[in-house]
């Protein structure tokens, strides 16, 4: 049950561990000496900033060659947990440091990457009574003595957004920006499908930055399992059984009624098992323009229920007009489940193997979706096999003359959606594959790239 699982935040990625604990301690022990006033942070951004753009952050003013440890601190919430991380850099001959540009030789990530800081930070067990705002804080330190401070806030929206439910449609909700992003005044929209974690995670984690920059974004909750809390959605199916493509047919009509959005131009974008639904719905709803699908399948697999086992290949995962689709049943779960956190990839891999047939008939139709494809998949993906999966869909796609955005990121695992700007210090219960490296590159790389693609394939005809 592959999923863009809902990541709950643990101290489970290990970088230069002891160098970080001797680091992270000078900084609890803030304050320092007194501060050089000519050593200054700067930002090219604004102040809130749009999280997964440039944010430009300099430290001008140091000794040519001179070695500074930077942290980065952010709370998420006021008065919640602090992230935190490092990076030491030194100085280039001018005296100055750039986090896109300047290496970081040792800290929580190393190497060149304008989001490091972010993608590394780390939860951490700080208390800071006069700190306690939703922001980001950074501090550059020469051994004991504090260099320079700057704090700023860091958003998923830095525009005004209104947010709707839609009336009809258990747990969908609409987020309408200030200005589109195409000219006719009228934004286009991407309508956001969630993985097996169900629930409405996937529009949380999207609505507001897509609305950000000129998108109508949809938040399409279509499955909400129980959970220790409760099912975050009541109404919705609990089971992961013959969820219907009907229902997001009968949502764009109700979007189509609209007059505040361009409801001819309508994107799916989906992770895991919302790849799959914005895979399959696209080769079956003539309405659908575009497509981004995270971590996808070439194949509809067999459905599943997180509170119940179900006798194995019974139960598809989608329907269609009152009808089960094809799908794929898998295999060896009970092997899977043997290891305290499941490699699930194993399953699908053997699955294909063992219902050749099967996997034949349940073979989504890419071909018939004429629109523009923008797959992204890792090639560490534990979950399940993505990257081999999307390269099935370029090569079926292709034998029928159709044009596949392929970003394939080798070393990246199931978590290879996001902006880049967000801790990758994730806990799961299944093995997701790649690192907080690779998949905060995967990030860093495909977020800008999904936008522009949103933003080329979604213009408006007039």
């Amino acid at each position: 049950m592959p999923a863009t699982i809902e990541a709950v935040h643990a101290s489970t990625r290990s970088v230069s561990c002891l160098y970080r604990l001797a680091l992270l301690s000078a900084l609890f022990a803030l304050p320092y000496a007194s501060v050089q006033a000519q050593v200054q942070f700067s930002m090219t951004a604004s102040n809130p900033a749009l999280s997964g753009e440039p944010l430009g952050i300099s430290l001008k003013g140091l000794q040519p060659g001179q070695t500074v440890q930077l942290f980065a601190e952010r709370r998420f919430a006021p008065n919640a947990p602090i992230f935190m991380s490092s990076a030491e850099m030194q100085a280039d001959a001018q005296g100055n440091i750039a986090l896109a540009t300047t290496e970081s030789k040792a800290g929580s990530y190393t190497g060149v990457d304008a989001a490091g800081l972010f993608w590394s930070m780390q939860t951490s067990n700080k208390v800071d009574t006069a700190w306690q705002a939703a922001e980001t804080r950074l501090t550059a330190l020469a051994g004991q003595q504090q260099l320079a401070q700057m704090t700023f806030a860091l958003r998923s929206t830095i525009t005004p957004v209104k947010t709707e439910a839609i009336a009809g449609h258990t747990g969908a909700k609409i987020y309408l920006p200030a200005t589109s992003v195409n000219a006719n005044g009228k934004p286009p929209v991407v309508i956001i499908l969630g993985g097996s974690e169900g629930g409405d995670s996937a529009g949380r984690r999207f609505g507001l930055k897509l609305a950000a920059r000129g998108f109508a974004a949809v938040s399409y909750p279509y499955y909400s399992p129980n959970t220790p809390r409760g099912q975050e959605v009541p109404g919705l199916p609990k089971d992961f059984i013959d969820i219907p493509i009907d229902g997001l047919d009968a949502l764009y009509k109700t979007l189509a009624a609209r007059n505040d959005i361009d409801s001819t131009q309508v994107a799916l974008m989906g992770g895991s098992k919302g790849a799959e639904m914005a895979l399959l719905s696209a080769s079956l709803l003539p309405w659908v323009k575009a497509v981004v699908a995270i971590a996808p399948s070439d194949l509809v697999w067999e459905g599943f229920a997180m509170e119940r086992m179900l006798e194995a290949g019974r139960y598809g995962s989608f329907s269609y007009q009152g009808k089960t689709l094809p799908y794929t049943p898998n295999a060896g779960l009970d092997k899977a489940f043997a290891t305290t956190q499941p490699v699930l990839a194993h399953i699908y891999i053997e699955g294909r193997k063992a219902y050749p047939e099967r996997a034949k008939a349940a073979r989504i139709a890419v071909e018939n979706f004429k629109g523009k494809l923008l797959l992204i998949a890792g090639g560490d993906d534990q979950m399940w096999p993505s990257l081999d999966m999307a390269n099935n869909i370029v090569n079926s796609r292709k034998a029928a003359g159709l044009e596949t955005e392929l970003l394939a990121f080798p070393k990246a695992g199931h978590l290879v959606g996001g902006d880049g700007y967000s801790p990758n210090d994730y806990y799961t219960p299944f093995a997701m594959g790649g690192n907080a490296r690779e998949d905060g590159h995967a990030q860093t790389v495909a977020w800008p790239a999904t936008m522009g693609f949103l933003k080329k394939a979604l213009q408006s005809k007039k």
